[in-house]
């Protein structure tokens, strides 16, 4: 089941998001867009494969045999399985077959209207997962999502924290099969298991910039997404270059 929906305000999205179900779905999880034209698909099944000359699972093998052979240098804490070795690629840009999806609807929407400057509206895919525990219409967050680690939701990837960032944005991932030879890869929302929810939060491009300099006052900003001097400096030229609209109170308006 897919829905939409226009937000246009930080207070009305997390109003939005608050008012979602949350006793029959186990969890939300959510994603990004700077252009609503973005279609749910991992980087790897957007590669024009007749350029390579190979298949998508060759791509895949070469290019990762390839990261795990000379990323060691820069890694502070080496991957022990291949999961964790496809985490950290999908972090730093290598094209792969896991999708990018975080726990903090805050984080999500940064990265929608990050891109301000661009003519596209931007969205948000919320995705959430059946609750098998949903008898009570009040429990704790753990009854809610006690089979969160079950056949729900096989595909779903929490990973080890091996990286700032990884904790910094409540990443996680899905990770999807590699089409057999020749079939093309279907957008994770339009080919749902049955208990599977899309929800999708349009902004409107004219609103991105107001949304993005009210995130920074509760404290989602470049700094927070990339921790480290990377995202430093790329927040300070936020701060520098960025205006944003000055509020006033309204006793003094009065």
């Amino acid at each position: 089941m897919t829905q939409d929906k226009t937000i246009n305000s930080l207070s009305e999205y997390v109003d939005f998001i608050h008012n979602q179900e949350h006793r029959h779905i186990s969890q939300w999880f959510f994603r990004g867009h700077s252009d609503t034209g973005f279609q749910l698909v991992p980087s790897l099944f957007r590669i024009d494969r007749k350029e390579s000359w190979a298949n998508w699972d060759q791509i895949e093998k070469y290019i990762m045999r390839q990261f795990i052979a000379e990323s060691r240098p820069y890694i502070k804490s080496v991957p022990t399985d291949y999961i964790e070795w496809l985490t950290i690629a999908q972090h730093y840009g290598l094209p792969t077959r896991l999708l990018d999806w975080t726990t903090n609807p805050l984080i999500a929407l940064y990265f929608a209207v990050e891109n301000y400057k661009n003519d596209k509206d931007a969205n948000v895919w919320l995705y959430g997962l059946s609750s098998t525990n949903n008898c009570w219409g009040e429990s704790t967050w753990l009854a809610k999502k006690i089979n969160l680690s079950g056949n729900l939701c096989e595909n779903i990837i929490f990973p080890s924290h091996i990286d700032t960032r990884i904790t910094n944005q409540s990443g996680c991932f899905t990770i999807h099969e590699i089409p057999k030879s020749g079939q093309p890869f279907v957008p994770l929302n339009e080919n749902p298991r049955i208990f599977d929810t899309f929800i999708k939060v349009v902004i409107n491009k004219d609103k991105r910039k107001d949304i993005l300099n009210e995130l920074y006052y509760v404290g989602i900003h470049r700094g927070f997404i990339y921790p480290g001097l990377e995202g430093l400096t790329s927040r300070l030229k936020f701060e520098i270059e960025t205006t944003h609209k000055r509020a006033t109170l309204l006793s003094e308006k009065e």
